[in-house]
């Protein structure tokens, strides 16, 4: 019986140093890819949470960068149809504190500013068919968390959330053949990533 006990509390003792060393350490870096596995047109889309690389300058805090992009285009297969097309470029850095509630699971809060430029085209047949021709950009900061849970050494899934202010200031812009005005605008709000987060540090 004693054996038994012995051998349950060694293997217990080792399944847990395993498990531990799954975490990151400093000066590891991580690559994550957000995306969405069903993309609507046959479209590329990396836009949500993009490719983010982590680096670990010690085993709970890293510096994030994030690169965002989704380019999509549509034509239309006969005359009444219509051809658009969406571009969109999101920069982000920022930072995280990571600290570890189990053998797996990973929690982190941190901050980030990101810059984001975007482009709208929208051709239809005739005037009715809302024809529209517009670009933007936005300046964004605010602060986020999330949860890793990893599945394999490095290898991880997660989820994140966050709140966000965003200044976003849209050019001139033609909507059915009529000029709209510049214009710019302030929001503040929450955001939760609708993408799959998958990453791996090494």
């Amino acid at each position: 019986m004693k054996k038994c006990i012995v051998v349950l509390v060694v293997l217990v003792a080792t399944m847990s140093t395993n498990a531990q060393s799954l975490f990151p350490e400093k000066g590891d870096f991580g690559l994550e890819i957000g995306f969405k596995p069903f993309v609507e047109n046959g479209g590329f889309n990396l836009l949500d949470n993009g490719v983010k690389i982590r680096y670990y300058f010690n085993d709970n805090n890293a510096l994030r960068l994030r690169v965002g992009l989704n380019l999509t285009k549509v034509h239309g297969k006969v005359v009444t149809s219509y051809n658009s097309a969406y571009s969109n470029i999101d920069l982000g850095l920022g930072y995280e504190h990571h600290w570890y509630m189990s053998d797996r699971i990973g929690l982190y809060t941190g901050v980030q500013v990101g810059y984001a430029k975007s482009f709208t085209s929208h051709d239809g047949y005739d005037t009715s068919d809302n024809n529209e021709n517009a670009s933007s950009y936005q300046l964004a900061a605010g602060a986020l968390t999330g949860i890793d849970v990893y599945i394999w050494k490095g290898l991880y899934c997660g989820a994140e959330m966050g709140l966000m202010l965003t200044h976003t200031k849209e050019r001139e812009k033609e909507v059915n053949y009529v000029s709209h005005p510049e214009h710019t605008y302030t929001i503040a709000g929450f955001y939760c990533e609708p993408a799959i987060r998958l990453g791996w540090t090494f």
